[in-house]
Parts: C-alpha cells; sequence; structure tokens
C-alpha cells in the first residue's frame, strides 16, 4: 500500500473538477511525476495537477492527504470506495459523491452537495464515513443510501432531503427544509426542527442502546485522536447527550410514505 501527499502551490483562477484526484485513480500510477501529468478540467480548458500541487508518494496505508484551500475544487472524493482521504483545509460543491466506502475527513468547511449523486444519478452516498470538521453548504446527504455523515458545525438547507437510509448528525444549527421526502435513515440535531404537521409526527420519547455505541465511537473525536486531523467536540456532545439521557424523534416524510427518522435530545 502507499500514501500521497498533495500541497497546493497556488490558488486556481477558475473552479476545478477534481474526480481525478483519488486514490482508486492514483492506485494505477507508479510514480509522482505521472501524478503531476493528471489531466484536471479548469473552467473551460484544462491544466495539468502538479501546476497545482506539489506530489509525493510515501510508505503507509492506503491514504491521500491534501494540504491546502480547496474551495474551487469540486467532486473531490467522487466514487471513493476504499481507504482515506484526509483534506487539510475546506472543499468545495459534491465532495464524497456517490461514495460507497472508506473515509473521507475534512478539516475545514464543505460547499453545497456533500454525499450527494451527480448529474442525473439518483443515489448519493452509499457506504463509508465523511466527517466535516465545518460547516456545509445545502443538501447535504442529498439521497443518501447508507454510510455516516458527521458534520461538526452547522449545515444548509435541504439537508437529508430524499435520504433513503444511513446516518447524518450535525453539531450546530441546521436551515430549512430538512428532511425534505425523506424515507429512511437517521438525521441526529441539537434541537428539534419546524416541521410541517402533515408530513412529519409529533415528538416521541425514546431509547436506545445504539447511540451509546456510537458515543463510544464518536468520543475520542472530541481530544483530537490520531483518526482524524481535528476536533469534533459538538457531535460528540451531541451524541454522547442522547445516549445518556434518552432522545425525542418524530418520523415522516408522510408525504412519500417515509418511516426515517429525526432525532434530538430530551
Amino acid at each position: 500500500m502507499s500514501s500521497w501527499l498533495l500541497e497546493s502551490r497556488q490558488q486556481p483562477e477558475h473552479d476545478i473538477d477534481a474526480s481525478v484526484i483519488s486514490l482508486l485513480a492514483f492506485e494505477q500510477i507508479s510514480d509522482a511525476d505521472q501524478v503531476k501529468s493528471l489531466t484536471l478540467r479548469c473552467g473551460d480548458g484544462t491544466c495539468r495537477l502538479g501546476e497545482l500541487f506539489s506530489v509525493s508518494k510515501q510508505q503507509g496505508d492506503s491514504e491521500l492527504r491534501i494540504v491546502g484551500d480547496l474551495t474551487r475544487f469540486h467532486r473531490l472524493g467522487m466514487n471513493h470506495r476504499s481507504g482515506r482521504l484526509i483534506v487539510d483545509g475546506s472543499v468545495g460543491d459534491y465532495a464524497g459523491a456517490m461514495m460507497s466506502g472508506g473515509e473521507i475527513l475534512i478539516a475545514g468547511s464543505a460547499g453545497d452537495y456533500l454525499a450527494s449523486p451527480v448529474d442525473a444519478y439518483r443515489t448519493g452516498m452509499s457506504g463509508g464515513r465523511i466527517v466535516v470538521g465545518g460547516s456545509v453548504g445545502d443538501y447535504a446527504g442529498h439521497r443518501m443510501r447508507r454510510g455516516q455523515l458527521f458534520i461538526e458545525a452547522s449545515a444548509g438547507n435541504f439537508v437529508a432531503s430524499h435520504q433513503i437510509a444511513g446516518t447524518i448528525v450535525i453539531g450546530a444549527a441546521i436551515g430549512k427544509h430538512t428532511s425534505y421526502a425523506m424515507r429512511r435513515g437517521t438525521l441526529m440535531v441539537n434541537c428539534p426542527p419546524t416541521m410541517a404537521p402533515t408530513r412529519f409526527s409529533e415528538p416521541i420519547e425514546a431509547n436506545s442502546t445504539f447511540f451509546a455505541l456510537l458515543a463510544a465511537q464518536t468520543a475520542c473525536w472530541a481530544t483530537q485522536a490520531a483518526s482524524i486531523p481535528f476536533a469534533c467536540k459538538a457531535v460528540s456532545q451531541l451524541v454522547e447527550k442522547i445516549a445518556k439521557q434518552g432522545y425525542q424523534t418524530i418520523r415522516g416524510d408522510f408525504a412519500v410514505g417515509g418511516q426515517g427518522e429525526i432525532i434530538f435530545p430530551r
């Protein structure tokens, strides 16, 4: 197994399609010069990866670490399926789009459509785990089918829209139209969102041992454990509070016959 380190050399003048920057692509490459020669779509033209990043190959587990501000880089981690992608910075739209396994760790924030499908595809994230140390834009977890999505700060509008399965945990505020057309799956938030009574049930008090297991998983994140490059204190505190004190849940979206659940502390 090999690990790769990409360090930003300059900010691009145009938006970048970063779907080529992936462990899956790098597995077929033997040296750093080949990585530098990869072609990226840059605005209406193209550029070489080596124009934007310094590249080094290292021994270790299957890991790709990217250092720098990647807010103009979209579709990073698209179709990610194994290994670990670490971003020491923020990313653009469609990060982790349609990923099916492995782990994506983003120290900063993410744009719109995190873990969602792209183009005409209808299935978003279907496995693996994404952890975001900052905030995310609109449509996070759109059409999510399986996996785990942890967001330390706030999320924009339409979070968990059309969610089919999987778990989303948000440590701070959320926007409007939460869980629109949700069918199944779990969304955990700090306080009850305002929902239309014709679409979601009244709150029901409950307890579950599942959240004790989830709390054990997230507890180390609050102390900057080696597995992630940042602390997720709000996510850890929310899950621990629900595990110890129980929770309330509302179910829906009844407009599509959904039985998803939105969970928040008592």
